[in-house]
């Protein structure tokens, strides 16, 4: 059973993990968000202290971004409140009122996936793994992958979302944004976010900007890990939610078995891939491609990780094996951000490190 002398263990034996003596790990920054404050308080004590970097951010993104698609986003901003329910529109305006950056430029960054995940992208986010140990545990990590990486990790941090003084949800994501890439309901279960590439970019933007029928993919991890849902039926909602953009969720929880690759659509699940420890899948890789097709030469991050986890051996994964794992080239690669390692089952064990490969 983990407590608080292997945690600290576990931290000493990361630091001295690493591919290479050039690379380094630092912790994420951790926060607290009170979910007892107002809508438009909560980030404030953390959105002005990086004021500089969600302006460089912004900067990087939009030479990105279509001049036309800025503008309809921009035009949003005064009508925020109709594109985004509660909580999550007074969050927007409480950001922008504590920064001086405009609505329209936080719903922006609020936006980044659904703009950049489309067919033939040149970006491409992250490698998932979730395991499960000889004795049951869940385990499950990730790389967070993306182009404007440096601007990216200046804006990494932890966020222990809190309630009546204690943590009710964590999330590892980008200051400014208010949902979150990789998170955790402790004693529940665990999701990150992989980039699946689909369709044209202007599917995305009528989705989300148009229709008004698809959802913000990080949005819906933070209502998923905000509920407190079975896995199944966080599963469920996860898979059966509509989405502005396609998209894979990794999902853990807490007993055997309870390990799931989802592969969505704009509609719904196309796929649910689950650990089966027993049959002798006791780990599931996902990168950025459909688990049933094969990666290309040029980007298969999958075979390294498989090749790393089935010589690590399910008898000795535990979360430094798995940092290990996530550390090894090209697992771990230039565009890679952050890493997170976790376990539902011991919520403690929630860490993220800033890389610098």
């Amino acid at each position: 059973m983990w407590n608080s002398v292997c945690v600290c263990m576990f931290l000493c034996l990361v630091g001295a993990i690493g591919p290479g003596s050039s690379e380094t790990s630092i912790p994420a920054k951790r926060y607290t968000v009170n979910l007892d404050l107002p809508e438009q308080s909560r980030f404030h004590d953390i959105a002005v202290l990086y004021i500089p970097e969600m302006q460089n951010l912004l900067s990087v993104f939009k030479k990105m971004v279509p001049g036309f698609v800025l503008d309809i986003v921009a035009a949003i901003g005064p009508e925020v409140d109709k594109h985004f329910r509660a909580p999550y529109a007074g969050e927007m305006i409480g950001i922008a009122a504590a920064t001086g950056i405009d609505v329209g430029d936080v719903v922006l960054a609020n936006l980044f996936y659904e703009l950049t995940a489309y067919k033939n992208s040149p970006t491409k986010a992250c490698t998932s793994i979730v395991a499960e140990a000889l004795n049951g545990t869940i385990y499950h990590g990730r790389n967070m992958d993306y182009d404007f990486t440096d601007a990216l990790r200046n804006l990494t941090v932890v966020i222990d979302y809190q309630q009546g003084g204690k943590t009710v949800y964590t999330g590892t994501t980008f200051v400014g944004m208010v949902g979150m890439l990789s998170a955790q309901r402790p004693y529940r279960y665990t999701i990150t976010l992989d980039e699946r590439d689909q369709g044209g970019w202007w599917e995305n933007l009528v989705e989300a900007l148009v229709e008004g029928t698809g959802g913000v993919t990080s949005i819906l991890i933070r209502d998923t890990v905000a509920g407190d849902y079975t896995f199944e039926a966080a599963v469920g909602k996860l898979a059966y939610s509509p989405l502005i953009a396609p998209c894979y969720f990794i999902v853990g929880g807490t007993t055997s078995g309870q390990g799931v690759v989802i592969t969505r659509d704009r509609v719904s699940a196309v796929d649910l891939w689950y650990l089966n420890a027993l049959g002798g899948q006791w780990f599931l890789v996902e990168t950025n491609y459909d688990h049933w097709t094969t990666p290309p030469p040029d980007d298969d991050r999958r075979d390294p990780a498989i090749k790393a986890m089935n010589a690590t051996g399910r008898a000795n994964i535990n979360a430094p094996a798995l940092f290990s794992v996530l550390s090894i080239p090209p697992v771990m690669n230039n565009g890679t951000t952050y890493t997170v390692t976790m376990s539902a089952e011991v919520p403690e064990l929630f860490f993220t490190w800033v890389r610098y490969p």
